[in-house]
C-alpha cells in the first residue's frame, strides 16, 4: 500500500508554518496516480500562502512497481555522501520485505526485481524514466561516463548531477542540475544510438566498469567518482 501522512515545517523565507502531505511509500500497482506525478515533477510541491515563495518537500520513501520490476530506496539529495550505509539500508530493507528472508508470497513478487537506492527527486524520476522507456539503468551511467569523457568543461560539483530528463525516438535528453532537481544548468542532447552501442557493449571495453556500478543498489556514477575522490 502507499503511506503518506501530514507534515508541518516553516517557509524557508518567512518561517510561516506550512503544512503538506509526504508520500513515505508508493506502490505503483496500485496507486498509478503517485508515479505518474513523480514522472511528470509535480509532486509534493507547493507554495507559501503568506509570502509566495515555491517549495518542495524531499523525498524519503519507498517504492515498489511490481509490474515493471522495480523497488527503490529513495533518500534526500543532501545525503548522498551517505551512501554506502544507505546502499546497505536498502539491501536489508529489501530482503526482509521481498528477498530470502521474506515470506514465500513476497519472495515470490520480489523474483527479479531490481532493487536501488538513490537521492533527491531528479535521481528517483530518473529511474522511473528508464522503466517507462525499457532503458538500462546501468547503461545510462555508461552514458553519462563517456559524455564526461568527451567534455571539455564539466560542472562537476558536490551538489551538481547528471540526470535524464526526456526520452525521444531517437534522443536521449541529460540535464546538469542541482542534485535537487530544481535547477537545471546544462542541457546535453545525446542521439538514441549512443545508448544503444553503449547497452550492447556487455564483455567490451565498458564491462570493468560495468561491473563497478552494478555491485549494488546504488547505481550511479557518483558511486565511481565518490571512490575516486577517497
Amino acid at each position: 500500500m502507499s503511506r503518506l501522512h501530514t507534515e508541518t515545517f516553516p517557509c524557508a523565507k518567512c518561517a510561516q508554518p506550512l503544512s503538506m502531505g509526504i508520500v513515505a511509500s508508493i506502490n505503483a500497482d496500485r496507486r498509478p496516480d503517485l508515479r505518474g506525478v513523480v514522472l511528470d515533477d509535480s509532486y509534493q510541491r507547493g507554495r507559501c500562502e503568506a509570502c509566495g515563495t515555491a517549495f518542495r518537500a524531499e523525498p524519503e520513501l519507498t517504492y515498489l512497481d511490481g509490474r515493471r520490476k522495480q523497488w527503490i530506496l529513495v533518500q534526500p539529495a543532501r545525503l548522498l555522501a551517505q551512501w554506502p550505509a544507505l546502499e546497505q539500508n536498502a539491501r536489508d530493507a529489501f530482503e526482509t520485505a521481498y528477498g530470502e528472508q521474506a515470506p514465500d508470497d513476497a519472495r515470490e513478487l520480489g523474483e527479479g526485481m531490481r532493487a536501488r537506492v538513490t537521492f533527491g527527486w531528479a535521481g528517483f524520476r530518473e529511474k522511473l524514466l528508464c522503466a517507462e522507456h525499457g532503458l538500462d539503468d546501468i547503461a545510462l551511467e555508461l552514458l553519462k561516463f563517456a559524455l564526461l569523457r568527451s567534455m571539455d568543461d564539466v560542472p562537476l560539483a558536490d551538489d551538481h548531477a547528471l540526470r535524464l530528463v526526456a526520452v525521444r525516438a531517437d534522443e536521449l535528453q541529460l540535464v546538469w542540475c542541482l542534485a535537487s532537481g530544481d535547477l537545471g544548468i546544462e542541457t546535453i542532447p545525446v542521439p538514441r544510438a549512443v545508448y544503444d552501442e553503449i547497452a550492447a557493449d556487455r564483455e567490451g571495453v565498458w564491462q570493468p566498469l560495468r561491473a563497478e556500478l552494478s555491485a549494488g543498489p546504488f547505481v550511479d556514477m557518483d558511486r565511481i567518482l565518490a571512490m575516486a575522490e577517497d
